[in-house]
């Protein structure tokens, strides 16, 4: 998988929301997760997570921008903003844009008659049901096997795997933290909460094994 492909599939992980104890004692007041992103030790971007909710509807925000540069020259730039809106477990609304160094892709979907219907750059189409997508802030969405990737349209299967207790480095301050996987088809990620469920690291690998993280801010 090229840095191209990596980056972009590092920010579609996505949006699914099942409220955890921490977002439920702060309804109605917004949330943020900010993180620098680094590839390596060179830091390339930042992204933004903002959620909202209140006792049925979560609002989810998201901003990313990374450029990654050789000198002065930007050998690769990223851009995705997305916005969804959750009733309970099941998502009601997504419009997410993306331009991967050039290449660009929208995903807008809306619930009604028991189904997403969804519009792509690659066309449209139908999901029956209660649709999910990544939701890197809530550890619930990890008992998902089936999630939307909020860049492509494409339905991903996942599989899941606890990888154990571990000190990570947050905010320069040593923290405990829980270690998870998720593995698709063409990507894992490596993800660490807290023991009160909040959201504190996330680690892939580019094709070429460079280390892409996020860090919280």
């Amino acid at each position: 998988m090229g840095m191209s492909r990596i980056l972009g599939l590092t920010l579609t992980f996505g949006l699914c929301v099942f409220l955890s104890p921490s977002l439920q004692a702060q309804s109605n007041v917004p949330q943020s997760f900010n993180f620098k992103v680094f590839l390596e030790d060179e830091e390339i971007g930042v992204q933004r997570f903002v959620v909202s909710s209140n006792a049925t509807r979560t609002e989810v925000q998201i901003e990313a921008q990374f450029d990654v540069k050789y000198w002065f020259i930007t050998a690769y730039s990223y851009r995705h903003t997305n916005t969804e809106v959750w009733n309970g477990e099941c998502l009601q609304m997504i419009r997410a844009q993306t331009n991967d160094n050039g290449k660009t892709f929208f995903v807008n979907g809306t619930y009604a008659d028991n189904r997403l219907n969804l519009v792509t750059h690659a066309g449209s189409r139908n999901i029956e049901g209660c649709v999910k997508t990544f939701a890197y802030w809530d550890p619930k969405f990890l008992s998902s096997r089936t999630l939307l990737n909020s860049q492509t349209g494409e339905m991903n299967q996942v599989k899941v795997s606890l990888l154990g207790e571990e000190v990570i480095s947050v905010r320069s301050t040593p923290t405990s933290a829980t270690h998870y996987q998720v593995v698709a088809e063409k990507f894992s990620i490596d993800l660490w909460y807290s023991s009160e469920g909040e959201w504190l690291a996330l680690q892939s690998t580019t094709e070429n094994d460079s280390r892409l993280r996020y860090d919280l801010q």
